[in-house]
């Protein structure tokens, strides 16, 4: 039996249906999205769950679903786009997500997410590809990496970030078991369009953490949003984040301190480190703590310019920071907050998050998603602007 929100729902599809007849990308985007959240309302409406293994997030309530959705059609009736700007496979979330510039065109890696749904109501099992000439119009290409119900990664993948050395192509990405355990995986390749596991056999992880973290496969643990930057020496360095005892000075690897208090000690998120001369052996370099980030820190992103390292990162709850170094390793000062969030947000992960910075054709660009109520999440580039003190200022908005 129908539930009482199915007339409504029925008249949203109504007045949604001339559109389904257009075919230009941005109609056809937000159509996409219009129909999952009206589905997501009809299931919901019929008494699917919204709570997922780990409870409820603010946002995954029928009354969002269905007025997000009527105001989308609301904003095509007026002859708006209301998603401009907004890049996405059409009628999923775009996450965590990593750039290649290649042969003049870019190379976009991403989580494919759900709108209407939390990670841990529905597993992100696979890798996204995409493939634009002007960042703005995108071709959506076939998913280039899974879940392997038979290795480590059995759950969910997430977070690519991608390398290249010598013409061939390192994709770190996160491996997920089903106990949310989170290790580093590797795909490697030639072409981006086909990934598999370097020769010599099964590696993954190639990335845990010391015994500086809390990290156990048999519970939670944290070690995802990976990023490789490959330095002027050839010398690889990954970031990735995590969480490192309180009583672990920043940077030390295991066997450089004393004092362990045993089980249940303390723990805050931080950003770990490791480096590599072949992009497959990873050595530990230890952790990092940002004292501005009083939730959580993630999606970090390291580049150089000049002789400063920059790290980029998402300071949840408040939205994207940055750091300058003169080494990869250590000796981060905080330039503070580069993308806040004004607005207190219902879930610390409704900021704008997972910054990447690139440069194509001559300009610099950042990304970020914010994350809306429900799990609504899209690709957003904006212009770059490096200023002569070192700082960076954020522009307008590619659309």
């Amino acid at each position: 039996m129908p539930g009482i929100n199915f007339r409504k729902y029925c008249e949203l599809k109504a007045r949604i249906a001339p559109y389904e007849l257009k075919t230009d990308a941005e109609t056809v985007k937000t159509v996409s999205i219009i129909n999952v959240l009206l589905e997501r309302t009809l299931n919901v409406d019929a008494g699917a769950s919204t709570e997922g293994r780990f409870g409820m997030s603010p946002g995954q309530a029928l009354e969002n679903y269905m007025g997000r959705a009527e105001k989308y059609i609301a904003a095509l009736e007026r002859g708006e786009y209301p998603l401009k700007g907004k890049a996405t496979e059409p009628g999923k979330a775009l996450v965590d997500h990593s750039f290649v510039v290649k042969d003049g065109r870019v190379h976009l890696f991403y989580n494919r997410d759900f709108v209407g749904y939390e990670w841990d109501t529905m597993p992100v099992n696979t890798v996204g590809h995409a493939v634009t000439d002007d960042l703005v119009n995108w071709t959506w290409e076939a998913p280039v990496v899974s879940v392997d119900p038979s290795k480590f990664e059995n759950y969910q993948v997430w977070s690519p970030g991608v390398a290249e050395i010598d013409g061939r192509y390192y994709m770190y990405y996160t491996g997920v078991n089903y106990n949310v355990a989170q290790a580093i995986c590797l795909a490697v390749s030639d072409d981006l369009y086909h990934w598999e596991q370097p020769e010599g056999g099964a590696v993954n992880p190639v990335v845990k953490p010391g015994a500086w973290c809390p990290w156990d496969e048999s519970h939670w643990s944290d070690c995802r949003d990976s990023m490789v930057f490959v330095d002027n020496d050839g010398t690889a360095y990954m970031y990735y984040c995590t969480s490192k005892y309180v009583d672990v000075p920043d940077g030390a690897v295991d066997g450089e301190w004393t004092g362990r208090s045993g089980e249940n000690r303390p723990a805050r998120t931080a950003v770990g480190i490791a480096s590599s001369n072949d992009m497959i052996h990873w050595r530990d370099r230890g952790a990092y703590t940002f004292d501005i980030c009083d939730i959580t820190l993630e999606s970090p992103f390291v580049l150089r310019r000049g002789d400063k390292y920059y790290l980029f990162y998402t300071n949840c709850g408040h939205g994207t920071a940055y750091a300058v170094s003169d080494d990869p390793i250590s000796g981060w000062k905080s330039l503070g907050m580069l993308m806040p969030w004004k607005i207190p947000p219902e879930c610390p992960a409704n900021v704008p998050s997972c910054a990447e910075v690139f440069e194509f054709k001559g300009e610099w660009y950042i990304s970020s998603c914010l994350r809306e109520p429900g799990c609504e999440q899209y690709l957003e580039l904006f212009r770059l602007t490096w200023n002569e003190d070192g700082t960076v200022t954020v522009g307008e908005r590619v659309e």
